[in-house]
């Protein structure tokens, strides 16, 4: 009888642990999925942000398409923060937390410089630093996708 009871529990601790892992490993997919959308989020931001600068400079109107992609970046960017990485990308997670303080950082400057009137896309994005971290956040990428396989 004492043995059956030692196998069940056995077999129960063997059972529970593969669920664990399971759930470890939907986690880190789950994870490496909405990092990788995040990233194609921004990198889709740096190939917008420009044109729709120089269009408001000579359209007052399209202020508010670079005010709505700003608020957009800064949305993903609070979901990322809040984000509970799993195990196995702790490391790439707390590079991710850095960047995307940096971005957070670059975004209020942006809008900070559109309040005031200022258009120029150099200005404002080129050369700056909400480009070179954008730059920085797309070389995480492979890392990230790397975690989903």
């Amino acid at each position: 009888m004492i043995i059956k009871w030692t196998a069940a529990a056995g077999l129960s601790a063997i059972i529970l642990s593969g669920c664990s892992l399971l759930d470890e490993a939907n986690n880190t997919l789950t994870y490496a999925t909405d990092m990788t959308e995040f990233l194609n989020e921004t990198q889709q931001f740096a190939s917008d942000v420009p044109a729709l600068l120089e269009n408001a400079a000579s359209n007052p109107d399209a202020i508010q398409d670079v005010q709505t992609q700003l608020e957009s970046l800064q949305q993903d960017i609070d979901e990322v923060q809040q984000m509970e990485a799993p195990a196995v990308a702790e490391g790439v997670h707390d590079k991710l937390l850095d960047y995307s303080t940096q971005l957070e950082s670059g975004v209020n400057d942006a809008m900070t410089k559109i309040e005031n009137g200022v258009l120029d896309p150099t200005a404002i994005f080129e050369n700056t630093e909400l480009m070179q971290t954008v730059e920085e956040l797309q070389q995480l990428r492979t890392n990230i996708e790397q975690l989903g396989q």
